[in-house]
């Protein structure tokens, strides 16, 4: 979702709003992490662009351990770390924090002595110096704003942790806020210098105005891997993770096979999953036959071609089960992401949708492919990328609209941020400050004019391409002029893109000329993820039993497909 002003990392206090939960440590036992001593460098993004790197490295002394980085960030963080030194002691308890850096071009000092009950600060900002007592809690671990190095410890800690566990973290030199870890997953990620063996720790950071979710990534050798922030745009990974010929494997179904596409003056890197004939089947069978095709397109603010979110794998889930309902599925990293070439800063909704276009090219091209049935299906926004590539390509037969907004780009903008304030612990007036700055800033974009007021930050975030054609989409512009048949796809249970956006798709679908299909099915208990859910709030997410997208809405969707799209044969 796209929302501006709350979504903003002012420089002073980015980090501020991050946190992590585990454990307190015992005495000298297997719950003490040891993890390996080494360096690393660490690629900083921000609303996934690259922004800033810095070096981390954890050495082990006799009496504890130490980590050092150094590091430049531009854009909102504006921060450049000459030297940043955090020593703890060898139970992981915190003895000093040293900090020299230059925070929005002035100087930024601070240094930090710990018992095991408080903190003594002297700070240095600007010219202005200040000291500084806070009470702290036994086992705290310490996070500075901004200085991601200090996450090597959080790193160490979860990677012992147990689920449910709840850690104290210093956000130096400012407050404590507690971290709950709430689940740990296994993930698996191919370099070109081998596979990397990872932990996927699934956090809250209960900060009291404004808690969200995280997921900290650690390796074999307890180490920082990746820190994951989307609720803020920030995303901190290790170098080696994040190049173009690291992927991630989230989900690998049976069938799956890995291919870059030739698009625009790059390739997107995707994977396509065929279907499985049973072993009586015969290998001449297989080869001569020709299968419908599905598209799945990835959204604005897809970061893998599963279009994993909160721990939940969507399009790797679907691709599996709409194979084994008869389709060979493809989907693929967006451009600029991932494996996929391809650059961002212009980027509109119709260039993404151009991208929809090449994978169609594609298949049209493959001997296995039924050219005459091939679908295009968007979850999320995505669906009004799917919208325009149908728009734009006759030879796309039908369109899959799976949790899709239904309004205006400035209306659904408004009405998510409004959601986002509605679960912050803020006054009647800051939600009323914040909606009519988000209004004004809206204003600028579609009108070019009246940025005086607008923060020059929050400006240079919001005054793209991009932006502009998010917020002037019409779902109805669109869709009266298609002529596929639609088929449209709900959780009862949705609490981010709410059920009644279904019911107005549909209306555009019937409302259509055209004597062509639209139909919706709506599941009364799944949430926005597709998955059985009790509330389906946002908050419920970290305690979700089930992190697969239902079989049931995988089945009824491949059905509407092959209805939509029946053989000619």
């Amino acid at each position: 979702m796209v929302c501006w002003e709350v979504m903003r990392v002012p420089a002073y206090c980015t980090v501020a709003f991050l946190a992590t939960a585990m454990c307190s440590l015992a005495a000298a036992d297997q719950s003490v992490p040891r993890p390996t001593p080494g360096q690393s460098t660490f690629n900083i993004f921000f609303q996934l662009t690259l922004v800033g790197t810095e070096e981390v490295r954890v050495e082990e002394t006799e009496s504890g351990w130490t980590i050092n980085s150094t590091g430049r960030v531009s854009g909102p963080l504006d921060l450049a770390i000459r030297q940043f030194e955090i020593r703890y002691d060898d139970l992981w308890r915190p003895e000093t924090l040293f900090i020299d850096a230059d925070l929005a071009g002035e100087p930024y000092r601070v240094q930090t002595t710990f018992t095991e009950t408080s903190a003594t600060s002297e700070i240095l900002v600007g010219s202005e110096t200040s000291s500084k007592v806070d009470a702290l809690s036994a086992g705290t671990i310490v996070l500075p704003t901004n200085f991601f190095a200090s996450y090597e410890a959080l790193a160490a800690r979860l990677s012992v942790a147990e689920v449910g566990a709840a850690i104290p973290a210093y956000i130096a030199p400012q407050a404590e806020i507690t971290i709950r870890l709430n689940r740990t997953s296994e993930q698996r990620i191919t370099t070109s210098a081998g596979t990397v063996e990872a932990q996927r720790h699934h956090v809250t950071f209960l900060n009291s105005r404004n808690p969200f979710d995280a997921e900290i990534w650690s390796d074999a050798g307890r180490r920082l891997l990746r820190i994951s922030m989307p609720t803020i745009g920030l995303d901190i990974a290790r170098q080696e993770i994040v190049s173009l010929s690291a992927r991630q494997e989230i989900v690998r179904n049976e069938g799956d096979e890995d291919l870059y596409i030739p698009a625009s003056g790059f390739n997107l890197a995707a994977t396509l999953t065929r279907p499985q004939l049973s072993p009586a089947a015969s290998p001449e069978t297989d080869n001569d036959r020709e299968w419908p095709a599905v598209v799945l397109v990835p959204g604005p603010n897809s970061t893998d071609r599963d279009e994993t979110s909160s721990g939940v794998p969507i399009y790797g889930n679907l691709a599996g089960g709409l194979s084994d309902a008869g389709f060979i599925v493809v989907r693929y990293d967006k451009r600029g992401v991932g494996q996929s070439g391809g650059r961002i800063e212009s980027i509109t909704l119709a260039e993404y949708a151009e991208d929809v276009r090449s994978v169609i090219r594609h298949l049209r091209d493959r001997a296995d492919v039924d050219e005459r049935r091939i679908a295009v299906v968007g979850y999320g926004e995505s669906g009004w990328v799917a919208m325009l590539a149908a728009a734009k390509e006759r030879r796309i037969t039908a369109l899959g609209l799976v949790a899709a907004p239904s309004t205006r780009g400035v209306e659904f903008v408004l009405e998510q941020q409004r959601q986002m304030l509605v679960r912050m612990e803020i006054s009647d007036e800051e939600r009323l400050s914040k909606m009519e700055l988000q209004r004004r800033i809206h204003d600028a974009v579609l009108t070019g004019d009246d940025w005086d007021d607008i923060p020059p930050d929050m400006r240079k975030q919001a005054d793209t391409p991009w932006f502009s054609s998010y917020l002037n989409f019409w779902p109805a512009d669109v869709i009266q002029d298609l002529r596929q048949p639609m088929v449209v796809i709900h959780g009862g249970l949705d609490r981010q893109i709410v059920p009644g956006h279904a019911d107005r798709l549909l209306e555009m679908g019937l409302a259509r000329d055209r004597r062509v299909a639209t139909e919706l099915v709506r599941f009364d208990a799944l949430n926005h993820l597709l998955v059985p859910a009790v509330t389906g709030e946002v908050n419920e997410y970290p305690t979700l039993e089930t992190r697969s997208v239902s079989a049931e809405l995988i089945s009824a969707l491949g059905e509407k497909l092959h209805k939509v799209m029946p053989s000619r044969r």
